[in-house]
C-alpha cells in the first residue's frame, strides 16, 4: 500500500485530512530537542549578561579616611559669659595637622527641670569653632556670649577642612547660677 501524502493543493492522498489543518507540536516537545535547550539556555545567559544597569558589584561608598583626633581629659570653665573649653589632644603630628575647627555639641537644662541622673542626654544642639584651636596636642576653645542660668552638658568632636567629625570628647556637666 502506498502512503500519499499531501503534494500540494489539488494532489492525491487529501481524503479525510484535506479538511484540517496541520497542528503544531507541543512546546514542551519542541523544547525537549537538545539543539533547543542549547540555544534557549545561550538566549537566557546573554540577555542576563546585557540586561543589566552597568554596575557590576555590590554597591558601596567610596572609602574614607577616618579621622581619628580626639579630645580627651575636657575641662570646662565660665569666664565672664564665655565658655573656656581645655583638653588634651590625642593623635599623631600628621593627624593634627588637617584640623581647622571643633564642633561644640551642648544641651541646657533650667534650674527647675534637671533630668534625672540615668535620663538620657540628647545633645541636638552644636556650634562649630573655626581658627587655631591646638597648640602642642593641648586643645583651648572658647565660645562667647553662651552662659545662660541652669545645667549645660557639652561635648566637643574635631573637625577638618572638609567638614568630617573625629570621635567625641568626654561629656562635662557645668552649672551656671549667672
Amino acid at each position: 500500500m502506498t502512503d500519499y501524502r499531501q503534494q500540494g493543493a489539488g494532489g492525491r492522498g487529501q481524503g479525510a485530512e484535506s479538511g484540517k489543518q496541520k497542528t503544531l507540536r507541543p512546546l514542551s516537545s519542541v523544547l525537549c530537542h537538545p539543539f533547543s535547550v542549547v540555544c534557549s539556555l545561550s538566549v537566557a545567559v546573554i540577555l542576563m549578561i546585557f540586561s543589566g544597569c552597568g554596575v557590576k558589584g555590590a554597591p558601596f561608598l567610596t572609602e574614607q579616611k577616618v579621622l581619628t583626633v580626639k579630645v580627651d581629659q575636657m575641662e570646662g570653665a565660665w569666664e565672664d559669659k564665655s565658655l573656656v573649653l581645655k583638653g588634651l589632644v590625642q593623635g599623631d603630628d600628621d593627624s593634627l595637622s588637617p584640623i581647622t575647627g571643633c564642633r561644640v555639641y551642648y544641651v541646657w537644662y533650667s534650674p527647675d527641670r534637671l533630668p534625672c541622673e540615668g535620663c538620657p542626654i540628647e545633645m541636638k544642639n552644636f556650634r562649630d569653632v573655626t581658627g587655631r584651636i591646638i597648640t602642642d596636642h593641648k586643645f583651648e576653645c572658647r565660645l562667647p556670649a553662651f552662659k545662660q542660668k541652669g545645667l549645660c552638658f557639652v561635648m566637643v568632636r574635631l573637625m577638618e577642612k572638609e567638614g568630617r567629625l573625629g570621635p567625641s570628647s568626654n561629656r562635662i556637666k557645668l552649672i551656671s547660677d549667672l
